[in-house]
């Protein structure tokens, strides 16, 4: 490999101009070599306006190239499968949004993939990279807040009715689980990530969803209906039995100023600790111990001055991790816990139809 890490980007959605491009050129041993899309005049207005050297649609002959060492994935949620496989049989690294794909055995193929071709493999879950997480994962398996007993994960707006007009996120075929996908993939991950390594992974929940009924205006002026999911409300354990609730939705207005982006609380028997989702510039921890009132967590100043650091964290370690060989299991999370998360989405579709505990797989065969 040559000292760089030369990545493309695969789709050109507006977050590869906020986020995929300049968080791998942002690191001093990554640069975007190439952008891909299907509508190449999108892509080439992209690149000009970002100093990526070549615009492209050849998928094929792009990820045949020498000179591309991984590629990232932020295209519509449909491709997510698609593009990771052909990458990852042409030998290149991976790092792909959230939500992993359109369902498990997708997400299981892609994993199973990954590992078979000893290639580095991450998801998108921006939250692992806010101080605020890491130093909530820290103090609970410290004993913070003594023995948990409960989890409350909270993320809505009421945001539903604001387009008029399909998109890619109207059809189920396209956007899969609609905002559980969107948002509740981050919910999931969450709990995966702060409590797993001491509870357990999520491991059943019970769940109820709703969308909206509504008709937006199609492509040719006809109507259609909004196909995808507005909201889910789950009960959930963890392997180890810790249990909690979980509200992912854009049908309600919340009642937090914080519950737009979400908010993660774990309550102990010796106090609770509170953090907001964010990518990077407005950080929150707040700790409660038991016969006190809740008091801010220190948290250095970059946590409040309005940059996205997140963002910069997550793609600078890909690069890292392409560099050394592997991800760093403390932080990043590979398409296993992608997998996770996709299987508990996936569980709570099947839970809102059946009204009864569902399992949610853990670990791919």
């Amino acid at each position: 490999m040559a000292d760089k890490v030369r990545v493309a980007v695969l789709g050109a959605a507006s977050f590869s101009e906020v986020a995929h491009i300049p968080g791998v050129n942002a690191h001093p041993h990554g640069t975007v070599v190439a952008l891909f899309s299907r509508d190449l005049a999108r892509a080439q207005e992209m690149a000009a306006r970002t100093n990526v050297p070549e615009a492209t649609d050849d998928l094929e002959a792009l990820l045949a190239r020498d000179d591309v060492d991984a590629v990232t994935v932020p295209s519509t949620n449909e491709n997510h499968y698609r593009y990771t496989m052909a990458a990852l049989r042409a030998g290149k690294h991976v790092f792909c949004e959230k939500p992993m794909a359109l369902n498990e055995e997708q997400a299981a193929e892609m994993t199973r993939e990954a590992r078979a071709r000893k290639l580095v493999n991450e998801i998108s879950f921006i939250f692992r990279y806010t101080l605020c997480y890491q130093e909530m994962r820290r103090l609970i398996a410290a004993g913070a807040v003594g023995k948990p007993y409960y989890i409350n994960v909270e993320q809505q707006g009421l945001s539903w009715f604001r387009s008029q007009r399909a998109t890619w996120r109207t059809y189920a075929a396209v956007h899969g689980a609609g905002h559980l996908g969107e948002m509740g993939s981050h919910c999931f991950d969450s709990i995966n990530y702060i409590l797993g390594p001491t509870h357990g992974y999520l491991a059943e929940l019970a769940a109820v969803t709703h969308t909206v009924e509504r008709d937006v205006e199609g492509p040719d002026g006809q109507t259609v209906p909004v196909e995808t999911l507005d909201l889910a409300s789950c009960l959930v354990r963890t392997e180890r039995g810790l249990q909690g609730q979980l509200l992912n939705s854009r049908a309600t207005p919340g009642f937090s100023p914080l519950s737009g982006m979400g908010v993660i609380e774990v309550v102990g028997d010796e106090g609770a600790i509170l953090a907001n989702m964010t990518r990077g510039d407005k950080e929150i921890l707040r700790r409660l111990k038991n016969g006190s009132s809740w008091e801010d967590v220190a948290l250095p100043a970059e946590t409040t001055d309005g940059t996205p650091h997140a963002i910069f964290r997550m793609l600078g370690s890909f690069v890292d991790a392409v560099l050394r060989g592997g991800v760093d299991p403390q932080q990043d999370a590979d398409f296993e816990a992608g997998y996770r998360t996709q299987a508990a989405m996936d569980a709570t579709m099947r839970a809102a139809k059946s009204r009864r505990w569902e399992p949610v797989k853990t670990r791919v065969e």
